[in-house]
């Protein structure tokens, strides 16, 4: 099977706050739309699963339920491949799905559902209503579902800035330390007590890679000793 690219969002850095908010999208917005089921999937590797379900009367998919990926069988997985909407309106009257395991096991024959990007352009899953009856939805309501999309999308880009500025506390932290640094060869006294040079005491605390060039003062020192 084809190595899926891992999805670094999981559930612990998601945190409790952001599931908690997407829970209340989908438990409001499958009322709204009178369906049994509303999900986010969340693709990690070869797997993807049922990160939430709606809490609504009716929905036969519980969270954290798994399938392989790809090859799973999911509408998910279409509107995935397809990188757009995807909209079923009755999948026992299409030849694509008529025989899907949803349809003719679970009776969920409706679906809508729209991808999930992450900040760094690749896949984090789907955000998806379904329905057991034949449901074309209109307009409104794929307009609706859009802009969950995109409040989704956006508590991604939120998680990372957190990470990002804590990250960079950490480092100002680390930097407004006092440092053993030797006076002959100016390598840094690490925690663990190993000496290394600076330019990897400072990559390892900032994530900062050193670009080497010369300042005007050695450049014109060494300039005088070829003269």
């Amino acid at each position: 099977m084809e190595n899926m690219e891992a999805n670094t969002f999981n559930r612990e850095k998601l945190t409790l706050d952001v599931l908690k908010e997407w829970q209340s999208l989908l438990d409001e917005t499958a009322e709204i739309l009178s369906v049994p089921a509303g999900l986010i999937t969340r693709v990690d590797g070869n797997e993807i699963e049922v990160l939430l379900s709606s809490k609504t009367e009716g929905n036969p998919y519980p969270a954290a339920c798994t399938s392989q990926y790809p090859n799973s069988g999911w509408y998910c997985e279409h509107t995935l491949k397809s990188r757009g909407l995807n909209l079923i309106p009755n999948a026992l009257q299409d030849p694509q799905w008529k025989n899907n395991s949803a349809a003719v096991g679970l009776h969920i024959i409706s679906y809508l559902g729209m991808p999930i990007e992450r900040p760094d352009g690749g896949q984090f899953g789907t955000v998806c209503f379904l329905d057991n009856k034949q449901n074309a939805h209109n307009d409104l309501h794929i307009r609706l579902v859009q802009q969950i999309k995109k409040m989704i999308e956006l508590s991604l880009r939120i998680v990372l800035a957190k990470e990002e500025i804590n990250r960079r506390d950490r480092m100002l932290d680390a930097l407004c330390n006092i440092y053993p640094i030797c006076s002959y060869c100016k390598k840094v006294r690490e925690a663990t007590g190993n000496w290394v040079a600076v330019e990897k005491y400072v990559c390892d605390i900032s994530g900062a890679k050193p670009s080497h060039g010369v300042c005007p003062q050695c450049y014109e020192r060494e300039i005088n000793k070829i003269e």
